[in-house]
């Protein structure tokens, strides 16, 4: 493919002869990195405009209705319209995570008796906040991002404890228990 790019002159964009070519993964991880890089930018722009805790009251509201949006999107393009067995809701989960965080995030996830933990050892929002030295007051974004999941699978659950300010700012460790209210499976 070329495109012209002003009236002499033409820039090559076949990616079979660029030296720049990027795997889909790499495409993936660079498409993860610019959206959390914005998101990251519009929280400091709403922050030094309505303060901290205007920040945080917005970021609830956005994130988890967009968690809830990029859900229902993926189950729409997995053909999934109701989320009806624990084996599918780890699956549908996971791939959530795999997708839209990537390499940002990595947790150890279990489930039993009727409880998903999630153990966090990567979370790339608290890398953020750290940076900017705001850890100690940030409300927990990908915790409302994971509410928004939850409500776009309308599943009712109980997350413990509930989402608030950053526990790795504050204990040193993030843990999650969700008890999701799955129909049992035959």
């Amino acid at each position: 493919m070329t495109l012209a790019h002003g009236p002499e002159e033409e820039i090559m964009t076949d990616a079979a002869q660029s030296p720049e070519h990027l795997t889909a993964t790499e495409r993936e991880e660079l498409l993860r990195r610019s959206w959390m890089a914005t998101d990251g930018l519009w929280y400091y722009q709403t922050a030094t405009q309505r303060g901290i805790d205007g920040a945080n009251e917005a970021n609830i509201q956005v994130v988890r209705e967009f968690g809830r949006q990029e859900m229902v999107r993926l189950m729409r393009s997995l053909g999934v319209g109701k989320v009806e067995t624990v084996e599918q809701y780890r699956r549908l989960f996971q791939t959530a995570v795999d997708l839209y965080l990537g390499s940002l995030f990595a947790a150890r996830e279990s489930y039993a008796d009727g409880v998903q933990h999630l153990e966090v050892s990567t979370c790339f929002a608290y890398k953020g906040v750290k940076r900017a030295g705001i850890e100690k007051v940030y409300h927990c974004g990908p915790g409302e991002r994971l509410t928004g999941w939850l409500q776009a699978m309308d599943l009712p659950a109980e997350i413990d404890p509930g989402v608030g300010l950053c526990q790795l700012a504050h204990t040193g460790a993030c843990n999650y228990r969700l008890t999701v209210a799955l129909p049992h499976e035959s």
